[in-house]
């Protein structure tokens, strides 16, 4: 079978990432290599688990505003929001993800999108993941200032089993993961906090609503009615004494000396 110079030069970088799966190197290699198919600006391996997300590797030249964001606001519970994390624990499997393809409807309306996603991911987001066992996924997710057309996101998705054999071979050097398990979250503490005043219903209703999703998206994930959504919406604004979308990110995703008090 005739081989042209771009599969010869796929095939020798498949080779020299072989040869790094042991070096501290290994995971900027790999985007180096993805790279050269997709311009990639920022870029972060993770570990989704049930309430908590787990950072195994970071840019080593990251922007220092951007690491801060993402291990102070991401980490401590922003990630709850992401769609990529509501997508995995949905329905948690290997394979390679695009953002418009897993996106809400109204993700781009969203305080998240807005205050995070906009700030330091930009215009579009695609991600690899790896399940590790029934609860943990291994993912590797670059965001990029331009928009992935379609043959970009064709040939991403053509090299995925390469790529997501090799994250899984790379999990045998990553001693430290296990060790370097994060504190407990911002948004689980504070749901907590809440106690009785909203219900398990209205709960779910809250996060989905934050994380951009209409009325008609969240009824079919609930299997309720759309107008049963906007009723546990109203009752959510009217027990936690909001009245937006904005009051509703601040009360749980702000830092507290974030939010300006009001008269």
């Amino acid at each position: 079978m005739p081989l042209d110079l771009h599969s010869l030069a796929w095939h020798r970088s498949i080779g020299k990432l072989i040869m790094q799966l042991n070096r501290p190197e290994f995971w900027s290699s790999l985007i180096r290599t993805l790279n050269e198919y997709v311009q990639i600006d920022n870029w972060v391996v993770l570990i989704f688990s049930n309430q908590q997300v787990q950072v195994v590797s970071l840019p080593e030249v990251a922007d220092t505003e951007e690491v801060d964001a993402f291990i102070h606001r991401y980490v401590k519970g922003l990630y709850m929001l992401d769609p990529f994390y509501i997508a995995n624990r949905e329905n948690p499997q290997s394979g390679f993800f695009h953002m418009l393809d897993i996106a809400p409807e109204h993700f781009l309306e969203t305080e998240y999108y807005h205050q995070y996603f906009a700030q330091y991911i930009s215009v579009d987001e695609a991600q690899y993941n790896v399940q590790l066992d029934s609860d943990r996924t291994l993912c590797i997710s670059f965001g990029s200032n331009a928009r992935f057309n379609q043959e970009q996101i064709t040939i991403l998705d053509i090299i995925k089993p390469w790529v997501t054999a090799l994250m899984h071979q790379r999990m045998c050097f990553e001693v430290d993961v296990e060790k370097d398990l994060p504190e407990p979250t911002l948004w689980p503490e504070t749901i907590l906090q809440l106690g009785t005043q909203i219900t398990t219903r209205e709960k779910d209703v809250l996060q989905l609503l934050l994380s951009g999703f209409s009325n008609k998206e969240i009824a079919g994930k609930l299997s309720l009615s759309a107008e049963t959504i906007k009723v546990h919406r109203r009752n959510i604004y009217a027990k936690l004494n909001i009245k937006s979308q904005p009051e509703l990110f601040a009360r749980f995703f702000m830092p507290k000396q974030d939010i300006c008090p009001t008269n």
